[in-house]
């Protein structure tokens, strides 16, 4: 719950503060890794956690009680 109102909240700052386009000027591979290395790191590596987190959840839930 706590990580997603922190990604919530990094996903709002980031937004607000972006003053770029969202439309794309080049599409290469090489432009969207720079993209979400520079631009978007902080959304990006908060949606990892996140991810992780929920599939420790996933098997956390789904394992034997025994």
């Amino acid at each position: 719950m706590i990580a997603s109102v922190v990604f919530f909240i990094a996903i709002a700052i980031s937004t607000v503060t972006i003053s770029t386009s969202y439309e794309p000027t080049q599409q290469s591979i090489t432009a969207i890794s720079q993209l979400l290395f520079s631009t978007y790191l902080i959304p990006f590596e908060l949606l990892s956690v996140v991810l992780v987190g929920g599939i420790i959840g996933m098997f956390h839930t789904a394992e034997d009680e025994e």
